[in-house]
């Protein structure tokens, strides 16, 4: 069944949350990605053509989360959304996230921010991976 709950990840420092799914006919989705903290909150919409991918990203953080060598990236098909996960005992996510104005607005008014999201390997990690699979599962009805 899907779902439509936003998932986050993160602690009340920082945290990353994915929500409001939606799907084209081509079964393509858009997803929407909030980025917050203390003193960031930063929300995007953005273009998931393979939102699977973006699972896979997750699930191989929790798949090796006794620890891995390196970083391991995910980059949307549109570059907007950026993430870069290292394992030091606990798995530093780095998020960057970039949107631009309209093409057509005379002048370009856009912007980035990046953040680190300290996530705990384990069951926190576990729950975020199967609930973000739930969120992006393509209705049946499509």
């Amino acid at each position: 069944m899907m779902s439509t709950e936003p998932v986050r990840l993160g602690d009340a420092t920082m945290s990353l949350e994915f929500t409001n799914p939606r799907f084209d006919e081509s079964g393509f989705a858009f997803l929407d990605v909030w980025l917050q903290g203390a003193r960031l909150d930063a929300r995007h919409g953005f273009y998931a053509h393979d939102a699977a991918e973006l699972v896979r990203y997750f699930r191989s953080l929790d798949d090796d989360w006794r620890g891995w060598s390196g970083e391991r990236r995910f980059e949307s098909v549109e570059g907007d959304v950026v993430l870069s996960a290292r394992h030091a005992r606990r798995i530093e996510l780095s998020v960057s996230l970039t949107a631009e104005a309209d093409r057509d607005v005379s002048t370009f008014v856009g912007w980035a921010c990046s953040a680190v999201v300290s996530v705990e390997p384990g069951e926190q990690l576990s729950r975020f991976v199967r609930s973000l699979d739930d969120l992006v599962r393509r209705p049946a009805a499509l």
